[in-house]
Parts: C-alpha cells; structure tokens; sequence
C-alpha cells in the first residue's frame, strides 16, 4: 500500500507532464498560430497613416477572432493587445491605440505587434505536485521587411517638385554633396535612430548588393548616413552588371544582376553606345557641376552648352518629349536614337544579356533612392531629413579603375511610401 502510494504520486506526475503541459503546449500553438495570422493581416493595413493604424488594430481583431484555443475557445483581443513601431523591437513599440487620430505619430509606424495571452488554464493531474493552473500566451511581431531602396542617398539641388533633378540627365551622385564635389551620401540600411548606425562596410553589403533598407523610411523623417568611397561598397553597387567576388560577397539569388548589363559610357567606341545616339559625340559622363553666381550646383541651364550635359536619355527621357526636341532642349542633335531608349530595348547592340548562369532580374538598375536634404560635411551617422524617393538609372559600373563613381540618370519621382513584402519578424 505504502509502495503504491509512492508509485501513484509518481504516476499522476508523469501524468501531468504528458497531459497538461501537454495541453499547455497545444493552446501554446494555438495561441502563437493566431498571433501569426493576426499581425500579418493587419501590417498589412499600416500606410503611415493615423487611419492605417485603426484599420489595422480592426483588422488584427477580426483575423484573431477566426483563430480557437483550448481547442474550442474563440481567440478574443482588443486593441490593448496591439502595439506599433518603426522597427521590431519592442523599444520602437508604442501601444496602437495611442496613435489617436495623429498622422505624425504614425508617420513611421510599419509594425505590428500582437500579443495573445491565454489567462488561467486550470489543470487536472498536476494539482497532484502542487500546480493548480498555468498560464501561456501567442507573441507576434510583422511588418515590412525590407523595401526595394538601394542605401545610397542623394542631396536635394533646389526646392523645385523634382529637387532639381531634370529627367533624362545624368548626375555623378559624388557632385550632389553640398560641401562641393565630395563624396556619396549612404544611407544605414538598418537605423532608425540616432547611436543605432552599424557603421560597418561588412554589414551593410548585403543591403546595398540586394539594393534594400530594412525599414521602411517616409517623407520627413530622419534617416542615418556614412560617407566614403569603399571598393567594396562599389563592387556591390556593380552586381547588377554581374559583377560577384570577394569584394562584393554579393549572392546572386538575393541580388541578381539585370536582364541587360550593357553599359552606356561616354567614352565607349562599341555599337551601341552614347556616341551612336548623340551628336556631338559626349565629352564627359555627366552633367557639369561647379561655384555659379557664388553658389555650389549644377551648371545654370541658360549658360549650358551641348557638352555640359554628359549622356542623355540612356534610360529614360522627359514626359513627351521626342528626339525632335533635342536642339532646343540642349543644343545638340540626336541621331539613331532607339525608341524608346536604348536600356529597355529587347535586342540589338544596345542590349547585353547577362550570362545564363545568373539569371537577370529586369529593372534592377533602375535603382530607387532617397532624396535628401544633406547635411554640411562627412562623416559616420550623420542624420538627415527625406524630401522623396527618386528613380535613378545606373548608366555604367562603379568600380572602374581610373573612376570609382556612381553615375545615375534620373528618371522621376516615386511615391512616399513603397510598397514592400510584409513577412514575420518574431
């Protein structure tokens, strides 16, 4: 009797092992599975908008409600539940219901939180070893993952609707620095606030290999840069030439080089090149920047001559314009221009097909950028405010012995904010 009595409490330990922290882990997933569907749904509803916000916190309700734990019990949340951040971590998060009807509190707010608390489940055999209840919960965290901004940012020219950016001009992003023909302008691809700057050529590579941010920045916010020249960071920038090796450690799948890697420099005699499409032939890459009238910038357009203008219409070309108006637009002449510009051509000798072996992704060197107002010198985690995000074609490589620089033809403006894959964070 005695023995059996010992071997029952032993019993109905293993039996609450296997039966209620059993079931415990059951309403654990059940739980986590609601969450999942809940944040997933409603990051999706988050436009940096106070209305984004409560559409979100309706929508994460609703999609919880769909969801049953303890096997037949409905999942029930309210908006206490629910927090929102401009990163993933809980030291971004604010509680949903706090953004009110305020458009600057939600301005950067692209996650959600969920968390699902399970309250008191009431056990059956551990009570025997002193265990009355147990308490669990479902913890999820989605939101834009990473947003299709290549981390190099260029400076505002002017207060004109494009910044100063003419379409179909092509800049040296290195001349866009205030402080004179400096260096680029790179954007952190992961901070978010001021001390958060990684700073750090090797982790950042990823980012500007694949061309992302892993936040996802709007107009009037304030974003982190390093400036420098790397061989590295070039070399990643070079990927969408098909360009992979130790420098870059650029992957291919993540970051694939574009279907037509021809480049278009001033310089090159190849068919198919500037000079087969502009007459005079281009004496320089890009549009001539210099001190005018007392003031850093680009060439005033009424002292311009055809030779100032480097290549034009490489990639893109103003709203309606036609190869008809070259003379009165730069004083010049177009001459076998391929419509509709020579990048998006499907064959001919304007058109390089990467190799087979890497598979090219269209449009990838048509790169969005942030425009921004940059600060007055150099340096690591500089803050700086965003005006907009530019198109901006990538006219030939970076790292090219005797010209480590980024030449890019702009190409217009995006929307404020870019739609990007909403994915788990946690």
């Amino acid at each position: 009797m005695i023995m059996f009595g010992v071997l029952l409490v032993v019993f109905l330990g293993f039996m609450a092992l296997a039966i209620d922290l059993g079931r415990t882990y059951v309403v654990r997933t059940e739980l986590q599975n609601a969450a999942d569907a809940a944040a997933l749904a409603g990051a999706k509803d988050l436009n940096q908008k106070a209305a984004g916000v409560t559409t979100a916190i309706n929508t994460a309700i609703k999609m919880a409600a769909q969801n049953n734990f303890n096997f037949s019990s409905p999942v029930t949340i309210t908006a206490a539940n629910l927090s929102v951040g401009s990163c993933p971590d809980d030291s971004c998060m604010v509680l949903a219901s706090s953004i009110g009807n305020d458009d600057a509190l939600a301005s950067d707010k692209t996650f959600l939180k969920v968390n699902i608390p399970s309250g008191t489940l009431t056990t059956f055999f551990a009570q025997v070893i002193g265990i009355s209840s147990t308490n669990t919960f479902g913890n999820a965290v989605a939101g834009k993952y990473l947003i299709d901004i290549t981390p190099m940012a260029i400076c505002q020219l002017s207060n004109t609707p494009d910044f100063g950016y003419e379409m179909g001009v092509s800049y040296r992003v290195a001349d866009a620095n205030p402080i004179g023909s400096g260096t680029p302008y790179w954007i952190d691809p992961v901070a978010t606030s001021a001390g958060n700057c990684s700073g750090n050529t090797k982790n950042t590579l990823p980012y500007v290999c694949a061309g992302k941010l892993a936040f996802t920045p709007s107009i009037g916010q304030t974003v982190y840069t390093n400036t420098g020249v790397s061989d590295p960071q070039l070399s990643a920038i070079d990927s969408r030439f098909n360009v992979f090796n130790g420098q870059n450690k650029c992957d291919p799948a993540s970051a694939p080089p574009d279907t037509n890697v021809k480049e278009y420099a001033y310089a090159d005699n190849l068919a198919g090149s500037p000079k087969n499409w502009m007459n005079p032939a281009p004496s320089q890459q890009s549009l001539t920047f210099g001190t005018f009238a007392g003031k850093y910038g680009p060439k005033p357009i009424a002292s311009r001559s055809f030779a100032d203008y480097g290549v034009l219409w490489s990639g893109s070309r103003p709203d309606g314009k036609t190869v008809a108006n070259w003379p009165s637009l730069y004083k010049g002449n177009a001459i076998n221009y391929p419509e509709t510009s020579p990048y998006v051509q499907p064959l001919g000798s304007s058109f390089f097909t990467a190799p087979l072996n890497n598979a090219g992704k269209s449009g990838r060197r048509m790169m969005r950028m942030l425009i921004v107002s940059c600060p007055g010198g150099n340096g690591t985690c500089r803050p700086t405010t965003v005006l907009g995000v530019g198109k901006f074609f990538l006219q030939k490589k970076a790292n090219t012995p005797g010209d480590k620089n980024v030449y890019v033809e702009y190409s217009g403006l995006e929307s404020a904010v870019l739609d990007s894959e909403i994915r788990l964070y946690r």
